[in-house]
């Protein structure tokens, strides 16, 4: 899968979204993707994460304050603090159509 960093403008959501990560035990953390690509995101997170590289995690997606939250699943590929703030990336393993549509640009 191509990270998160790696992808071209019209493969990415450029403007920061609310995330919902839930981990294998349940536990949830808020976050704020800053970038949503076709393999992946970046997010910075609200505290600091029970889960490590590797782990499989569920989100939720708020795209749009208007519209439903999406649902996707994924993989850590890194988890990191810089500048006190924990962060980390993720690579797609389930994306529903929603979250492609999102990231598809208007023809």
């Amino acid at each position: 899968m191509t990270p998160a960093n790696d992808a071209t403008q019209e493969s990415q959501v450029g403007r920061p979204v609310a995330v919902w990560i839930e981990d294998g035990e349940g536990m949830i953390l808020r976050g704020v993707a800053e970038s949503v690509t076709v393999g992946g995101a970046h997010v910075r997170l609200a505290g600091r994460p029970g889960f490590g590289r590797g782990a499989g995690v569920a989100l939720r997606i708020s795209f749009d304050p208007e519209s439903p939250t999406v649902a996707a699943t994924a993989r850590v590929s890194w988890v990191r603090t810089e500048d006190g703030q924990a962060e980390c990336g993720l690579e797609w393993t389930g994306v529903r159509p929603d979250v492609e549509q999102w990231l598809t640009p208007p023809n």
